[in-house]
């Protein structure tokens, strides 16, 4: 008589079973760890993103045209419920690069809202030719004619360095230094700029 060696399928269901246990306990740690380099790589490329902004942005004030009056202008502002939503003017011959008149650039936050579904949230800039700081009508400015910079910004803070404080308001030349603080999400990134007189 022949004795049958074969597994049963209890057997087999419980082999598999405990192959999957070992497994998922030898990947466990592996998964863990591609997680925590993901989300470093995500708050990483956050705040680069965020300090190549704020340098963009430090870039166009030291550029500013300094025969004009007023080369830079911060409006302080603050939405409703907190949160800084400055305004950036600043004299520029940026628009004669597209062969328009010079005039001035103006940074802003747009806020996604039922009455703008169509626009991402985030840091706009204007390109105003033929216009100086000190005429730019901020709240006029027309959210589609503003080019996006940076999504995703829920606040922009500036300040500027008259010695020796720092002003959240400032309308005159260019100014010894400005601090840019940008906020998305949970990543705020602080910048201070220093310009040569």
């Amino acid at each position: 008589m022949r004795s049958n060696s074969a597994f049963t399928l209890i057997e087999v269901l419980i082999a598999v079973a405990l192959t999957g246990l070992i497994a998922s306990l030898a990947l466990a740690p592996v998964v863990y760890a591609i997680r925590q380099i993901t989300e470093t790589e995500v708050a990483y490329s956050n705040e680069t993103a965020l300090r190549r902004t704020a340098a963009f942005i430090a870039q166009d004030v030291m550029a500013g045209l300094r025969l004009t009056p007023t080369v830079v202008r911060v409006i302080d502002h603050q939405r409703l419920g907190g949160g800084e939503d400055d305004t950036l003017i600043i004299a520029s011959a940026t628009p004669a690069k597209q062969n328009l008149a010079a005039g001035s650039l103006v940074y802003r936050l747009i806020q996604r809202s039922v009455m703008n579904e169509d626009r991402v949230s985030g840091l706009y800039r204007w390109l105003l030719p033929g216009t100086l700081p000190e005429n730019v009508e901020y709240e006029k400015l027309k959210e589609e004619d503003g080019q996006l910079i940076a999504p995703y910004i829920t606040e922009l803070n500036l300040s500027v360095l008259e010695p020796p404080e720092w002003s959240d308001s400032y309308e005159g030349g260019l100014p010894r230094g400005m601090k840019f603080s940008l906020t998305r999400g949970e990543e705020q990134v602080e910048y201070v700029f220093g310009f040569p007189q």
